[in-house]
């Protein structure tokens, strides 16, 4: 019988007695009792106790009618193997190799592409791996002294893996990314533009066509002419845009949006999601949605202080500020109010492009930074960046709930239809809770540690020979690290049939 049949499941006891059973919510409230203010120290996990209480009895009677929804979760454990036998599904996930030099140094990502046919008995059709590879060093622009240029690099490199698979899948039923599906983009702002050359290595693996290649290259180049430069940087005149089409804010919004225009062809629609492990920190659902609808119906009864007095305080008088003071977080409630094979309501997430406003630009060929529109690249605008709905699913009481985000604009039915499989997905691993093929894609994109300190020791070598005698160049380096990539008979790749 599911818990919230059961009375217990909304008394004080029953809510102590259903913590104490599940260890990673007993460390992470005995951590935040540790790092809150003294005052809330002693009785923290008893004041949370009843809080959740609390809101457990308000859920249940608005299940009841007796009062408006709280949180509104939904069961997604009706779907079955049988269900989705034969659907297509490719999971991307993406991984740097460090060499250690002086200090360790990104100096290769590789983004693997796990894809398998459910239910299928054979297993050559069943399973296919393929991966996207890029050398840092063979590219020529971005702000490569910046400690987020492998992530713009890591961001390109995933889209244009997920955008192949969508061109080479014609039947490709679900598109899962591990980790989210958009970033929070404005960190990324001022980067130097990448050059003509720089994009012709990304899009080197995109298409087996090279003609897809570079189609989709011109496309982007008369966008940017005509829309996009015009709105980043609009006193600039022709020649100077031409010269540096490729900045990655807007070339990666540009890969959103094919990505978005190629999986609405589909019928049915391609579902693409991706799948944030381990929320941490994030609390964006419990600030806009959760408390704010707390608060809301506390003023409407005139009980204003309630959390003060809960807490025996004066200054939880906002969302912010209790979630600032007690440390909570989407993980930890919604782990307190979720039940196993349940989602939390979806909600489109707002802090994506939070920041995407006035700033500079990095040149190349230039000593000075440029100023730079970039608000033009939010949601809410032709060029802007896609929005993207969000929501919590809880496979397991021994678990927190993983992040799924999807696409808004290929309508309402994505994020169910994704939270539904990736909890199926998850199932195949009940004790890590979180998606069997993206478990794959991580281990294969994953450049091991002694697949990466070999190099290291080869390259130092090669290096000295170079200053020594100039006999190696930087092609020839280059080349090594090729093979470290593909050569090497230990790495998954090569993993045996069975």
């Amino acid at each position: 019988m599911n818990q919230q049949d059961g009375q217990d499941y909304i008394t004080e006891q029953g809510v102590i007695a259903d913590l104490q059973t599940q260890p990673h919510l007993m460390i992470k409230l005995q951590e935040n009792a540790l790092l809150v203010a003294e005052s809330l120290r002693d009785n923290y996990f008893a004041n949370t106790a009843k809080f959740v209480t609390h809101l457990r009895q308000a859920m249940r009677q608005a299940q009841l009618g007796q009062r408006e929804q709280i949180l509104n979760a939904k069961a997604i454990n009706d779907l079955d193997w049988q269900k989705v036998q034969g659907e297509v599904v490719t999971f991307i996930d993406g991984g740097l190799g460090q060499v250690q030099m002086s200090s360790p140094v990104p100096i290769l990502l590789r983004v693997g592409s796990y894809r398998v046919r459910t239910g299928e008995s054979n297993l050559a059709e069943r399973e296919q791996f393929g991966y996207y590879p890029v050398i840092l060093g063979d590219l020529e622009g971005g702000s490569k002294e910046r400690k987020d240029f492998p992530d713009i690099i890591r961001i390109t490199a995933e889209l244009l893996g997920g955008l192949s698979a969508l061109k080479r899948t014609p039947d490709l039923r679900v598109l899962m990314f591990h980790g989210p599906l958009v970033y929070m983009m404005s960190g990324y702002a001022g980067h130097t533009p990448f050059t003509e050359k720089d994009i012709d290595l990304f899009l080197s693996h995109y298409a087996q066509e090279p003609e897809l290649a570079q189609e989709l290259k011109e496309r982007f180049m008369r966008e940017a002419k005509l829309d996009i430069y015009s709105q980043i940087a609009p006193d600039r005149s022709d020649e100077w845009v031409k010269r540096r089409l490729f900045e990655p804010l807007s070339w990666i919004s540009f890969l959103y949006r094919q990505l978005i225009e190629e999986a609405g062809k589909r019928k049915p629609q391609t579902i693409i999601v991706g799948v944030v492990e381990r929320g941490g920190e994030l609390r964006e659902f419990s600030e806009t949605i959760l408390l704010k609808r707390i608060f809301r119906n506390l003023r409407d009864k005139g009980n204003e202080n309630y959390f003060n007095n809960l807490y025996d305080r004066k200054d939880l008088t906002s969302e912010k500020a209790l979630l600032d003071r007690l440390g909570y977080t989407d993980a930890l409630l919604l782990s307190m109010l979720l039940e196993p094979g349940q989602f939390s309501e979806p909600w489109e997430i707002q802090n994506k492009y939070a920041g995407l406003t006035k700033g500079k630009i990095s040149l190349p060929d230039e000593s000075y930074k440029t100023d730079a529109d970039w608000s033009c690249l939010k949601s809410s605008h032709k060029i802007g960046f896609p929005k993207v709905q969000g929501c919590y699913v809880k496979v397991s009481e021994t678990t927190e709930p993983f992040r799924v985000e999807v696409f808004a604009d290929l309508g309402e039915d994505q994020i169910i239809e994704a939270a539904r499989r990736a909890y199926l997905y998850a199932r195949v691993l009940p004790g890590y809770a979180f998606p069997v093929g993206l478990d794959i894609a991580d281990k294969y994109a994953k450049i091991p540690n002694w697949l990466t300190e070999s190099y290291s020791k080869l390259i130092k070598y090669h290096l000295s020979v170079s200053l020594q005698n100039g006999q190696i160049t930087d092609a020839q380096m280059r080349r090594i690290i090729v093979q470290s990539i593909y050569m090497t008979k230990r790495d998954w790749l090569f993993r045996p049939n069975v």
